[in-house]
C-alpha cells in the first residue's frame, strides 16, 4: 500500500496554476523584449545610419535591454519563490510586475500576472489549512502490512462492541511548542498529534 504525500509536500493547487500563469507570462515578456531589441533596434540603427531620427534608435535599442532586466527580476522576485513555495513573497512583485506590464504596452503578460498574483493569494489561504481540511496531506500514522504475509495472532471473536475512544487532548498545562521554529503546536485530534502550521509539519 502507498503511504500519503505529507503536509510538508503539499502544493496548494492555486499555488501551481500562479507558476504557470507566472512563466507563461515571461514568456511573453521575453517575445516582447526580443521584439523592441531586434525588430525595432535594427530598423531604427538603419534609419540613425541615414540621418533619420537618431534619438529613436537608443530609445527602442533601451527599452530592449530594460526588458531584459525585467525578465531577470521577474524571475527572481516572483517565479522562483513561487516555485519554493513562499508564496506571500511573491505577491507584491508579482502585483508590481503586472502593474508595470500594463503601462509598457506589455498588455498579455501583465494580465497574466494579475491573475498570478490573485492566485498567490488563494494559495496562501490553502497553505494556512490544516492538515485535515485537504485529502492526503496527513501522513499514515501506521505502515500497511506488507503483501503475502500472514497474521501473527488470530483474531477472537468480540465479545462486545467496542465504543470508539475519541482522543483526548493533553490539559492545557502541557503545551507542546515545536523544536523548529519554538512556536506553539496545535493538537489535532483526528491523528492523535501535535501540528505546527508555521513549519507545515507535525512535531
Amino acid at each position: 500500500m502507498y503511504s500519503q504525500p505529507s503536509a510538508a509536500n503539499y502544493v496548494p493547487p492555486s499555488g501551481s496554476t500562479a507558476k504557470t500563469l507566472i512563466l507563461v507570462g515571461l514568456i511573453f515578456q521575453l517575445i516582447f523584449a526580443l521584439l523592441f531589441l531586434v525588430a525595432f533596434g535594427v530598423s531604427a540603427l538603419f534609419l540613425a545610419s541615414v540621418g533619420v531620427f537618431p534619438v529613436f534608435a537608443v530609445v527602442w535599442i533601451a527599452f530592449g535591454a530594460l526588458g531584459f532586466v525585467f525578465l531577470f527580476l521577474i524571475w527572481m522576485l516572483s517565479y522562483k519563490p513561487t516555485s519554493e513555495r513562499r508564496y506571500e513573497a511573491a505577491r507584491t512583485p508579482t502585483l508590481i510586475f503586472a502593474i508595470l506590464s500594463l503601462i509598457t504596452i506589455n498588455l498579455i503578460a501583465g494580465i497574466l500576472y494579475l491573475i498570478a498574483y490573485i492566485k498567490l493569494g488563494d494559495a496562501v489561504r490553502e497553505q494556512q489549512m490544516p492538515p485535515q481540511a485537504y485529502p492526503g496531506a496527513a501522513p499514515m500514522m501506521a505502515p500497511a502490512m506488507p503483501y503475502g504475509q500472514p497474521m501473527q495472532q488470530p483474531m477472537q471473536p468480540m465479545q462486545q462492541p467496542m465504543q470508539p475512544m475519541a482522543p483526548q487532548a493533553p490539559p492545557a498545562a502541557a503545551a507542546v511548542m515545536c523544536p523548529k521554529c519554538g512556536k506553539p503546536a496545535t493538537f489535532v485530534p483526528q491523528y492523535n498529534r501535535y501540528y505546527c502550521y508555521t513549519d507545515q509539519q507535525y512535531v
